[in-house]
């Protein structure tokens, strides 16, 4: 039966007053505009090359780490370990602290527990941040204005993969901004109100009465797609998931699985990636789909090799991961009638103080 959809462009404005549909399918400018801010920036300041960095962020100042790890900038092609760090935490190595609105209570505190000298960039929208760095004369990158933070990481993706493209001349800059004009027409076709012709208003519709359980089989790129599409599950269709990765969870989860059926609403399981290890190991999600299957538990398979075909780089991969998974969380709330833009429990908790 196909599917039916109560969303048109006048209800769309109404659901939708922030325009968060648009500034996430804004992906690939952010990503070409903060590779223009990220040349920019390099051309004024020094910085050097390093064989490990701490990221310190959260949210969407995390993800743009999580995401440079998985997107073909990890070694050999970039001889640099990042580690992300989403509390203050003790450490030796330079960090870099991102927080967008720059008023992050981790960041500033992860900016302020060290010397000055240990931090090697900083990057926000302004706030605090941006002071501190000022002052102290550490590198720091500002970010546009005017956005959500979880709606502006390629911006702060962007600038980082031209930062590290020029400080390890890596020569990857043109390969990016490539793939970002293809992406400008795929974002085009996840704006069309029409199921027949938009993919991720298909999926979001079959996740409009489901329970998002994401089991990672791609170990390299897509551990970081999974983090971004919960946080993006949550804040903007305001709905809990649940992630795992292969083949960690067919040693123990699977145990579980009779549970899955008790969940409200039901799950709908996606295998996120494409299996890396044919010829080695062989493919997990042949049994698990048959246990699945044998509960009466519905699964879908989201293989970029699949869907996209294959010789795709893996930054284009990940990249057009992202741009989908985004889309898909923003047209689930849409379909659940609940505004993306707004956050009320983050703002209950982050104004919470307990009682004298």
């Amino acid at each position: 039966m196909p599917i039916k959809i109560n969303l048109s462009e006048d209800r769309l404005r109404t659901l939708d007053p922030g325009d968060m549909l648009g500034k996430t399918l804004e992906l690939p400018q952010q990503i070409l505009s903060g590779m223009e801010l990220g040349s920019d920036f390099i051309r004024a300041h020094k910085l050097k090359k390093l064989d490990a960095l701490d990221w310190f962020g959260l949210g969407g100042s995390a993800v743009a780490g999580d995401l440079l790890q998985g997107l073909g900038l990890e070694p050999p092609a970039l001889p640099l370990r990042i580690t992300v760090h989403r509390y203050p935490r003790a450490s030796s190595e330079m960090r870099m602290v991102c927080s967008y609105s720059g008023n992050t209570v981790e960041s500033v505190h992860a900016f302020e527990d060290v010397s000055p000298s240990q931090v090697w960039l900083a990057m926000s929208n302004g706030g605090r941040l941006q002071e501190l760095a000022y002052n102290a004369g550490v590198p720091h990158l500002k970010l546009p204005g005017g956005y959500l933070p979880r709606a502006a990481v390629g911006f702060s993706l962007g600038a980082m993969i031209a930062i590290l493209d020029s400080v390890f001349d890596l020569r990857i800059t043109d390969a990016c901004g490539a793939a970002c004009q293809k992406l400008i027409a795929t974002a085009k076709e996840y704006r069309i109100l029409d199921v027949a012709q938009n993919p991720a208003l298909v999926l979001a519709s079959k996740l409009a009465d489901r329970t998002s359980i994401v089991y990672v089989v791609d170990g390299l790129s897509m551990p970081a797609q999974a983090i971004r599409f919960r946080a993006q599950l949550a804040e903007n269709a305001k709905v809990w998931s649940h992630s795992a990765p292969l083949p960690e969870l067919a040693h123990n989860e699977v145990e579980s699985f009779e549970f899955l059926g008790q969940l409200l609403p039901p799950p709908l399981v996606i295998f996120l990636g494409s299996w890396q290890f044919a010829g080695k190991f062989a493919d997990p999600r042949v049994g698990l789909k048959s246990i699945l299957d044998s509960l009466g538990i519905q699964h879908i398979t989201l293989d970029p090799v699949e869907r996209w075909g294959k010789g795709l780089s893996r930054l284009e991969v990940g990249l057009r991961t992202m741009l989908f998974l985004d889309s898909v969380s923003v047209y689930l709330a849409l379909l659940r009638a609940v505004d993306p833009s707004e956050i009320p429990t983050i703002t209950r908790l982050k104004n919470y103080r307990p009682a004298s």
